[in-house]
């Protein structure tokens, strides 16, 4: 596997489509120009590269001084299990420690036991306005 990491944000292209294979296009209702302007808006943007196949993303939404949450960090089924969502996170976290900004991420039950391993500890529980309720 010719496997690479890289903080270049993806094109709008490859990173529509590993968001449609994760089936995060449609939860979330967004256009392609939505997707893109999110991560360029990011902190930090993270992405997986196999040979030039983008395979697993994360990125970081932060204010820049006190607090960042790392979110949208996703690797296709076929590239899961080798280490590449765990080296996305480490680096993200590595970028935040080292500007000393207090990171955070969401995420749900099943997914505890794999953060708790990546150094997380659970501090708070989460919420969030649902989806219906945002049509007002």
């Amino acid at each position: 596997m010719s496997l690479y990491f890289t903080s270049d944000r993806p094109n709008q292209d490859d990173l529509f489509g590993l968001y449609r294979e994760l089936a995060w296009a449609d939860f979330l209702s967004i256009t392609p120009d939505q997707l893109h302007k999110a991560m360029e808006q990011s902190y930090i943007v993270i992405s997986a590269y196999e040979n030039n196949k983008l395979v697993g993303t994360g990125r970081v939404v932060s204010d820049g001084i006190i607090t960042a949450y790392i979110c949208g960090v996703g690797v296709l089924p076929k590239y899961r299990c080798k280490g590449i969502g765990t080296e996305i996170l480490n680096r993200l976290k590595l970028y935040c420690l080292e500007r000393n900004i207090h990171t955070q991420l969401v995420c749900k039950d099943d997914l505890v036991s794999y953060y708790s391993r990546m150094g997380f500890e659970k501090f708070a529980v989460a919420m969030k306005i649902p989806t219906k309720s945002l049509q007002l």
